[in-house]
């Protein structure tokens, strides 16, 4: 990182990132070139989690490589010639879940964290259909950029 006096190190700082943020976006292996998406997601038992379909062309990417990138960032404001926000970037590997309580924990946490009018228990049919991924992450870094304030202090912390 160039501005090295902007990294944040701190993993409470990080995890606030992740709760505050509505997206992320996910940089996939696809051969050629990077294949990126947004995605709405939960931070639940420090992994990133997303929901989708069972076929299609990001599960069919992330079988052939589990690796996959991602970064997202809050409190974006353009003063000047500045931008502030609060940012995360970072990697990790995917795998789809198979646990069905873990599965439909995920899900009741997509269903709070974005106040959707979902039925618990979600019919046997729906829930065969839905496909819940799990980022663990490996490394993660945050970034600030506030005004009035000074380079803030680092925590090193392994993950």
């Amino acid at each position: 990182m160039r501005r090295t006096e902007r990294e944040i190190l701190d993993l409470e700082f990080m995890h606030q990132v992740l709760q505050d943020a509505q997206e992320i976006y996910i940089a996939i292996n696809s051969g050629d070139a990077p294949y990126v998406l947004p995605v709405n997601y939960v931070f639940f038992n420090d992994c990133i989690y997303f929901h989708c379909a069972l076929e299609g062309r990001k599960l069919e990417l992330m079988r052939s490589d589990a690796r996959v990138g991602f970064s997202t960032a809050v409190d974006i404001q353009v003063e000047n010639t500045t931008t502030r926000y609060r940012s995360i970037c970072g990697s990790g590997t995917t795998e789809l879940v198979t646990d069905a309580t873990l599965k439909n924990e995920v899900l009741k946490a997509f269903a709070a964290r974005y106040k959707a009018p979902c039925i618990f228990p979600v019919s046997e049919e729906k829930f065969a259909h839905t496909g819940v991924v799990c980022i663990r992450i490996e490394k993660l870094t945050g970034k600030y950029s506030h005004p009035g304030e000074g380079p803030r202090p680092m925590k090193h912390f392994e993950w």
